[in-house]
């Protein structure tokens, strides 16, 4: 056999490696469907539809839970955990990294970070989709950056991404920066689309003979070591965000080039709301807009921080938004099921708000940025700082009877003049 077809062989079992890693390992928390043989008692529990007319969906997952604990070789006794499964399957499907099912114990951690309260690393770490942000300025959720034809048929595999490091906490002392991708936790690879990348350019070379077999064969065998203990991203996750003591390892991309580092989980806060003269640190949680209205009673101008800012609630935001902007409509958020948008609207507001000025950075995303584009677009408040983080999501948080929970991307925000949605692109004030 020629080293052409050797290699060609080889490829194969990378590409095959790559994607079982990804999608054996996926396979585990994700639903993909039942298939039943038609036996005494599953044909009239299973079709979802009869005589041309449907069955209410309660009806069916009712049924199917009758089936189980009917034919399940040991006893169901737990109905809920049940619906959880379920309810994880289905959020899993949609393969949105901003749509995720946490366990008990993950939806405990990802609710403590929404108040600023950090175990692990002491970073925020959000799933992102590898690629540049769209038109909408929305979370980066494109396919991979590169030769579209190295990119066809890749699997779109979320990097697990730093958004927001909490001052004085484990990363911020490692040296660890927004915009880091996660690669490696103590020993095991963060499985990504990278490699593969790597591997289809490296073929693609072969083939053009810039390089030789041996230098793919190399290739192919790297791969094949870090399958071999990978770990998926939301994994990683648990592992960088879960418990305050321990050393943990972690090898970090930043910028194509790799650090190494140990560190020490601990305990560590993000900004909380504070009031010091005109300046306000902005965190948008439960309570924050009677705290936001006392702090801007008769003031003519105030600075507003909203740094460090990427778990903000929606609809405390709207609240906040409500302290400050006059009534109207700020926007509109579309969806596939909203074409034309809806209404982002103050309903009474403030006649006479003051000055504000919004200090922004790339941490600057979700709730916040859309404070901040919702505000500035009306020539209401000056932008201070640099590019945020270019996430214009609304999410959904729904806490399940267990303690589990999911967030459910719902929409992407657009500023009701849309030609200032470039503010997100230029150092704000320019």
């Amino acid at each position: 056999m020629s080293e052409v077809k050797k290699s060609l062989l080889a490829a194969t079992g990378v590409v095959i490696a790559v994607v079982a890693a990804y999608g054996g390992a996926l396979s585990r928390d994700k639903v993909d469907g039942i298939a039943l043989k038609k036996g005494p008692h599953e044909v009239q529990e299973m079709v979802a539809s009869r005589d041309d007319s449907e069955i209410p969906e309660g009806d069916y997952f009712y049924n199917l839970t009758l089936l189980l604990q009917r034919e399940f070789v040991e006893p169901v006794n737990d109905e809920q955990k049940l619906a959880s499964g379920a309810v994880r399957g289905m959020i899993a499907s949609l393969g949105d990294p901003k749509s995720l099912y946490m366990d008990s114990k993950e939806f405990k951690v990802f609710l403590a970070e929404r108040q600023g309260r950090y175990e692990g690393i002491g970073a925020e770490l959000e799933l992102v989709m590898p690629g540049k942000p769209g038109k909408d300025a929305q979370a980066a959720i494109e396919p991979t950056d590169g030769d579209p034809e190295i990119a066809v048929g890749a699997p779109r595999i979320p990097k697990l991404t730093v958004t927001a490091v909490t001052p004085g906490g484990p990363a911020d002392k490692a040296g660890v920066k927004v915009g880091d991708t996660v690669t490696s936790v103590d020993g095991h690879w963060v499985v990504s689309g990278d490699l593969l990348q790597k591997f289809r350019l490296a073929e693609k070379n072969f083939i053009a003979k810039k390089i030789d077999a041996s230098q793919l064969n190399a290739i192919r065998k790297d791969i094949h070591a870090k399958t071999e203990r990978a770990l998926l991203p939301l994994r990683a996750w648990d592992r960088l965000s879960e418990g305050a003591s321990g050393p943990i390892q972690v090898v970090w991309d930043r910028a194509g080039v790799s650090h190494e580092t140990e560190l020490q989980k601990a305990s560590s806060s993000m900004n909380s709301f504070a009031a010091q003269g005109d300046h306000i640190v902005l965190p948008f949680t439960s309570g924050t807009a009677e705290q936001l209205k006392r702090a801007i009673s008769g003031k003519s101008s105030v600075t507003l921080d909203l740094r460090n800012n990427v778990l903000g609630d929606f609809n405390s935001m709207k609240s906040c938004l409500s302290v400050l902007a006059p009534k109207g409509e700020y926007g509109r958020i579309f969806s596939v099921h909203s074409p034309r948008g809806v209404p982002l609207t103050v309903k009474t507001g403030n006649s006479t708000p003051p000055g504000i000025t919004l200090l922004v950075d790339n941490t600057t995303r979700g709730s916040a940025e859309i404070f901040a584009l919702a505000l500035s677009s009306h020539h209401l408040a000056k932008l201070s700082g640099s590019e945020m983080g270019g996430d214009h999501s609304v999410e959904q948080i729904v806490e399940l009877p267990d303690g589990s929970g999911y967030t459910l991307r719902t929409g992407i925000y657009k500023p009701i003049v849309l030609a200032t949605a470039g503010l997100v692109k230029k150092k704000a004030g320019a």
